[in-house]
């Protein structure tokens, strides 16, 4: 297409209407003609975010014809908060914490104490072997004093056997709002025995007791001049089989009252090491050796 060089020349007011990107607007901007946008434009908007939306404040959209240059605005609404919950953890020292944080502002909503699982405890640490499996419960509180919940809170695992005398572990994984772990342990101890009797004899004595021979490696023999068994006034034998049911004692003060008791024992490997494990002291009897 063409247009004269003065095909306008003496049109006075004319202004041109031209559509956009035409020959027309060229020719109208480049010979200074006044000129307007065709009002039968299609239009062909093409959008442009001038303010984006946030949590809480509106955005605005500017709408923009690529024919003609028309333009409109739109707003855009609020996105409103998208709340997700972060876990800190307690531990059996240090409180945790629970929180609703917006994942595109970081605005909390709500803070909850998670307290501390300060108190774990078995309800039972030492046992008397009667040949059967034991297995104590477990109670766990909070800082507040709260229960927690066995399968929700933590787990508990339990050593194997738990029959025999001995030393057991029971293992406390903690879960869900809280993490960490904790051991305790219980004890299996042998049964006891009893004096029978006990003879004087000439600076000494003779004691003797029932045998007690399952789930036991010996017995230890306590004698002492004070009632109480204060320790620089009382002495201990070790008699290292089970089957022995007697004990000469001697090199002891003539005519001087002793107090004599007896307790099992028996020998078990744990970490590593050998530990004897008692039973309770029997009753307590006394004698006066001879001079």
């Amino acid at each position: 297409m063409n247009i004269g060089e003065s095909v306008f020349l003496d049109c006075g007011n004319l202004t041109l209407i031209v559509t956009k990107g035409s020959y027309a607007e060229s020719y109208a901007k480049e010979n200074g003609l006044k000129y307007s946008y065709s009002a039968l434009c299609a239009h062909n908007y093409k959008g442009e975010i001038t303010i984006p939306p946030t949590c809480t404040a509106t955005g605005e959209k500017i709408y923009t014809c690529t024919e003609c240059g028309d333009s409109y605005k739109e707003s855009i609404p609020a996105q409103g908060h998208t709340y997700q919950s972060k876990i800190t953890k307690a531990t059996t020292k240090k409180n945790g914490k629970r929180s609703e944080i917006c994942i595109k502002c970081r605005n909390i909503k709500s803070t909850a104490t998670i307290y501390a699982a300060k108190t774990v405890k078995l309800s039972q640490t030492s046992y008397t072997y009667n040949g059967k499996v034991q297995k104590p419960s477990i109670s766990i509180k909070d800082s507040k004093g709260e229960a927690l919940k066995n399968k929700i809170d933590y787990t508990v695992s339990y050593a194997k056997g738990r029959k025999n005398v001995g030393i057991y572990t029971v293992e406390i994984n903690f879960k869900g709002n809280y993490q960490g772990a904790v051991k305790k342990i219980f004890t299996i101890a042998p049964k006891s025995t009893s004096i029978t009797k006990l003879t004087p004899k000439k600076k000494g004595f003779t004691i003797k007791w029932n045998k007690q021979d399952k789930q036991t490696t010996g017995y230890e023999v306590a004698y002492s001049t004070s009632k109480k068994f204060k320790e620089n006034a009382t002495r201990t034998v070790i008699v290292n089989k089970n089957k022995t049911v007697s004990k000469s004692i001697g090199k002891l003060k003539a005519k001087k009252n002793y107090y004599v008791r007896i307790r099992t024992y028996k020998n078990v490997k744990t970490g590593g090491k050998t530990k004897k494990i008692y039973s309770g002291w029997s009753k307590v009897k006394h004698v006066i050796t001879k001079k």
